[in-house]
């Protein structure tokens, strides 16, 4: 049952959780964990012991939200079906993101990464199919901007707080030792993942789920493995191209720290410089984000997308050739538009398509289209990068990986064309096709 059915949405509640989910990563996929990889990896094997920490974690993610989704569309507790995930993965969370900042162990900073990636994304899997849950299909678009916002101002302020602590030299805590700095940065990202955890479970007031039939509860293991979409076509296409432009993505994001470092030359300031270019892709993101969303219920979510990527391709040719730091920035403005503005669509389409009954599988399998390429995308481009470093110079390989960005977004908008979206009408019922 939406939310229309229980009064007016509160969507600053359904989003909040965003926020805290988003500083989090995107201080921990831009900068920190190159900051642990540079602390403790051998200098000539960084891109494969980064690739190795990423794709541990992402695989766990991927696993975990396979299993959430499905158990909390069944889930009849007092809280409902999706705030009890988001209460105690969140809280389990915590004394990890801790741990991964003052460990000195290479394995131990793997287990401890696999142990937030398992606990926070069985908060996030079930947290994502809120959406289809309790927004109206024509508000679909208005939801995901909210969504949006909370994700791009999230991902300033954790670029912000890990750019200004951990470069070095840092533009803050100077006078402090690295460990510090460390920590400070840990005890923050904890402390906005559980404030923003608490205004959603407290905010959302989700009714608790009464099943029709014994059997609707009822967990089968199909629900946990079948992920092949045969019976939902179109929003298999949705997450095959949604993966696919996460592979360009994520070859991007995880080596910027690198080539900014390498290639571009900025050595011990490439933390704050990766936090310039992430910051500036934000703010306009905003922007993107803001016209996509409104737009987004009222025409075609695929040709906004189709825009996006054209737009996307053009700036990662940009930044492959970029020589100097105001073509790496003016790139960022650009590419930030883009970026906030598919973010906002993507999500849209994905909950208009998805059976609302079941919407915490179905956006569970969304998801691993962002998982999943976190962990390919690194394992491919992390020894392809350290191989081309060590044939044409320091700093080429990263150049060179660049080049499998824009291959990945043409053909992620390639893979979209065979989508047949639902009139606002039928949204959320996907039997309606047009």
């Amino acid at each position: 049952m939406r939310a229309a059915a229980h009064g007016r949405i509160n969507y600053w509640a359904l989003s909040a959780f965003w926020l805290g989910v988003s500083v989090h990563w995107a201080a921990f996929l831009t900068i920190a964990m190159q900051a642990r990889v540079n602390d403790l990896a051998p200098p000539d094997q960084r891109g494969v012991y980064l690739a190795w920490l990423a794709a541990a974690g992402a695989l766990i993610s991927t696993v975990i939200e396979l299993v959430a989704g499905p158990i909390s569309d069944r889930c009849t507790a007092r809280l409902g079906r999706r705030r009890p995930f988001i209460l105690w993965g969140t809280l389990l969370s915590l004394p990890f993101v801790v741990l991964f900042m003052t460990t000195q162990s290479f394995a131990l900073l793997i287990l401890h990464f696999v142990a937030i990636q398992l606990f926070l994304n069985w908060a996030n899997g079930p947290y994502q199919a809120v959406i289809p849950d309790y927004v109206p299909p024509q508000r679909h678009g208005l939801a995901s901007a909210y969504m949006g916002m909370m994700t791009l101002v999230g991902t300033l302020l954790g670029l912000a707080l890990a750019g200004a602590l951990l470069g070095e030299p840092p533009l803050i805590g100077g006078q402090l030792e690295r460990g510090a700095r460390l920590q400070i940065v840990g005890y923050t990202l904890v402390g906005f993942l559980l404030l923003t955890m608490l205004w959603t479970v407290l905010g959302m007031r989700e009714p608790q789920w009464q099943p029709r039939t014994p059997d609707e509860k009822r967990l089968r293991w199909t629900l946990f493995v079948n992920i092949l979409l045969n019976e939902q076509p179109n929003f298999r296409w949705v997450v095959l191209s949604r993966f696919v432009f996460n592979m360009g993505f994520f070859t991007a994001l995880f080596f910027l720290e690198f080539y900014l470092r390498d290639t571009i030359g900025l050595k011990g300031a490439s933390p704050q410089h990766a936090f310039g270019f992430m910051a500036t892709a934000t703010l306009t993101g905003v922007l993107g984000n803001w016209l996509a969303g409104a737009l987004a219920d009222r025409m075609s979510k695929k040709r906004i997308i189709y825009g996006c990527i054209a737009l996307i391709c053009v700036c990662a040719v940009m930044f492959l050739t970029a020589q100097n730091l105001m073509w790496v920035y003016l790139t960022g403005a650009l590419f930030g538009m883009a970026w906030g503005a598919y973010a906002a669509v993507d999500w849209a389409l994905a909950s208009n398509l998805a059976p609302p009954q079941e919407s915490g599988r179905y956006m569970a399998i969304w998801h691993i289209a962002m998982t999943m390429p976190q962990v390919i995308a690194p394992l491919i481009a992390g020894p392809l990068g350290d191989y081309w470093n060590a044939q044409y110079g320091l700093g080429a390989g990263w150049r060179w990986i660049f080049a499998l960005a824009p291959i990945y977004f043409l053909a992620s908008a390639f893979l979209l064309r065979p989508v047949r979206e639902v009139p606002l009408q039928t949204a959320g019922n996907p039997s309606g096709v047009s």
